[in-house]
């Protein structure tokens, strides 16, 4: 008994210490290695991570033979202190796309060659997926916690001849379609293989990124009629544990091509750009999924044109009651918006490092690969 609570003891102070800290533990002590190496440890210290995570800036460069390209990560802690950039994955050449929010890093290829990455940024080990063709929609990562899988899901958007006659003027329609992969990580990774999910011909417009929340993915589309308005916007709404997929209604009066979808503090938030009568980043926030009832959270006045502001995300302050919500401008700056005070300030120190992408994960160490890859 006194063994068991020892373990306990020991997985309670571990989970809160940092990566680079629990490394050197697993050197020092055979009983340490192994707590830190158990499943249930690796789950514990995800948990904390959840509550701390860390805003990632990345970048990438060729390597010495030009075929691909390195991707080098630089985190920010919660005092704003940049760390150095470090080398965490090598990819295939081209121009990719990165993805975060959860434990592991997605990046996936712009264009049609389908190309797609999963990285641990802490353990840097990469997996390449297979090759999903004639890819050129967004991708997006999701955990589900039930059955400890990662699944990416991929929308596609594309045309159909419905025409008979090839002689007579081609009757397009558009196609909303979904592609599903299923990853087990630990230990060995195993990776199935794509799968058709479904197609919708009543919606499109998923250009904006998706996002995942809590074993959710939500998807900005706007729904078809014979105008074709894009004022009749709707959020698509799959649940990765039964890939079941719903619709939530969206908050009236907002364009789409001057929205998105953002997550702060886990809940799923509809951000409007609104550029009439001043430049305000209005923020709704999902409160009742029953009611789909949005309340107006945040009106964030920005300092220039509020025309396609992103909200990254939610970084918590170290007491977890209060935090900043991250935001991007088009030009690329970093600025916050700080929730107890309500101002709205440029992070110029980040703004001074030179990044392609950035965004949130947190720390885990899920295996990707077989061990000693």
């Amino acid at each position: 008994m006194a063994d068991y609570f020892s373990r306990d003891l020991l997985i309670n102070i571990f989970s809160r210490l940092g990566a680079k800290q629990l490394c050197q533990l697993k050197c020092l002590s055979k009983e340490w290695l192994h707590t830190i190496s158990i499943p249930y440890f690796k789950k514990q210290r995800r948990d904390q991570s959840k509550k701390r995570p860390s805003l990632s800036l990345i970048s990438s460069s060729r390597n010495h033979s030009f075929r691909s390209q390195l991707i080098h990560l630089s985190s920010i802690d919660s005092s704003n202190f940049v760390h150095e950039y470090e080398v965490i994955a090598e990819i295939g050449e081209g121009n990719f796309v990165c993805s975060s929010g959860l434990d592991l890093l997605c990046f996936y290829q712009t264009g049609y060659e389908g190309e797609i990455w999963i990285c641990n940024p802490i353990t840097k080990k990469t997996l390449a997926l297979p090759v999903l063709s004639d890819f050129a929609g967004k991708a997006c990562l999701g955990y589900v916690s039930s059955t400890n899988e990662y699944k990416i899901v991929v929308s596609l958007e594309g045309r159909v001849d419905d025409s008979d006659d090839w002689n007579l003027e081609a009757d397009y329609e558009e196609l909303l379609s979904f592609n599903i992969l299923t990853l087990k990580l630990e230990e060995t990774s195993v990776v199935g293989s794509w799968r058709d999910l479904l197609s919708c011909t009543q919606y499109s417009g998923t250009g904006h990124q998706p996002v995942h929340i809590n074993g959710f993915i939500y998807w900005l589309a706007f729904a078809k009629d014979n105008t074709y308005s894009r004022d009749q916007m709707t959020i698509l709404e799959m649940n990765l544990e039964n890939e079941e997929v719903n619709t939530l209604c969206c908050p009236n009066g907002c364009n789409f091509e001057l929205s998105h979808l953002a997550e702060i503090n886990g809940h799923l938030c509809f951000v409007h750009n609104k550029t009439d009568g001043g430049d305000m980043l209005n923020v709704w926030m999902l409160k009742d999924r029953e009611s789909e009832g949005w309340c107006l959270e945040y009106s964030v006045e920005v300092h220039e044109s509020a025309y396609n502001f992103t909200i990254l995300g939610y970084l918590p302050r170290n007491n977890e009651s209060t935090g900043d919500i991250l935001i991007q401008s088009y030009k690329g700056d970093l600025f916050c918006y700080e929730t107890d005070t309500q101002k709205f300030k440029e992070l110029e120190s980040l703004n001074k490092v030179e990044f392609e992408w950035c965004g949130l994960y947190y720390e885990s160490f899920f295996s990707i690969g077989m061990p000693g890859n």
